[in-house]
């Protein structure tokens, strides 16, 4: 059973589940997207609805290529953009838009079962969209405002105690903005140059649900850091959920098109549950080992299955 894993070769996690599935004995073969072009190509019959992945040589691949009919299943963890070399950035920009789209014939391809889809991660990275479609399935927010208005800015800051502050997109961790510090000089600086997004601090505790399929697995993470991401030292503990939470986790997974994601939670000292975000390709390596439950198991078989 062939199965991609989409990232980079030297990734821990890529290899980590690379030498799962190989002790499994599957035949998963990496494939790093920022080689297209220069390292492997592909080429696809819209009309057959099928193609190729060539590549100039992969150790895993008998014949170095395969046809995407022939991969049961990827495994998302990392896309990187194509490399690519021109005289000029506007060509190089082209470019770059043009393996893009090329690559679109595979990420899109519906023969594969993709843990996780193009459109989760796209999702993912629009975190308006999954913002609004969270609450639609049930889950609770912290008041937000997304925009690059400094008056609403300024208005939603002079509504709150404290705030977050974070990119719209994602890629860098949350800042908390204190009420008694007088930041908004800061929002309005920050709203002039990019969007951005501000949100109701919630005082209390960090929670992280690994959801796959039927299980979810969740983890307190504490820490003096406003985001624990920027906390080297901070360490998961195994947690229960309530069952009402466990099971909005599942349905949140399943609404928002994923096969398995982290959700980070904010729970405030009434025991509310508030939706920060949920992740489709998650680091776990570090969870894993630390509090010794088989995440990466629950993960082969999300791949392996059907």
């Amino acid at each position: 059973m062939h199965i991609a894993l989409l990232g980079n070769e030297q990734d821990p996690q890529i290899q980590h589940i690379s030498h799962a599935l190989f002790a499994s004995g599957h035949t998963p073969f990496i494939v790093n997207t920022a080689f297209f072009g220069t390292h492997w190509q592909l080429s696809y019959d819209p009309d057959y609805d099928d193609g190729l992945l060539h590549f100039d040589y992969h150790d895993h691949l008998p014949s170095n290529r395969i046809a995407m009919s022939n991969i049961h299943s990827v495994y998302w963890h990392q896309y990187e953009r194509p490399i690519v070399n021109a005289m000029s950035s506007q060509h190089k920009n082209w470019l770059a838009s043009e393996h893009d789209s090329a690559l679109m014939c595979w990420l899109h391809y519906s023969g594969t079962r993709w843990v996780n889809s193009i459109d989760a991660v796209r999702a993912h990275q629009c975190k308006p969209h999954q913002l609004r479609a969270a609450c639609q399935l049930g889950a609770t927010i912290p008041y937000t405002f997304i925009g690059n208005a400094p008056r609403v800015a300024k208005q939603f800051c002079n509504n709150m105690d404290d705030v977050i502050h974070k990119p719209v997109r994602g890629g860098k961790t949350a800042v908390l903005l204190r009420k008694e510090n007088d930041n908004l000089h800061h929002v309005s600086s920050l709203v002039n140059k990019h969007p951005i997004t501000l949100q109701a601090f919630i005082p209390g505790t960090n929670i992280r649900s690994y959801v796959l399929g039927d299980d979810v697995i969740s983890v307190q993470i504490d820490s003096r850091a406003h985001d624990f991401r920027d906390d080297d030292t901070a360490r998961p503990l195994l947690t229960p959920l309530p069952k009402s939470i466990q099971q909005l986790a599942k349905t949140l997974c399943k609404g928002l098109g994923m096969k398995w994601c982290a959700i980070d939670w904010r729970r405030n000292n009434k025991g509310e549950y508030f939706f920060l975000e949920a992740n489709p390709c998650p680091f776990f390596l570090r969870v894993e080992n630390e509090i010794r439950v088989d995440i990466t198991g629950r993960l082969l078989k999300l791949l392996t299955d059907g």
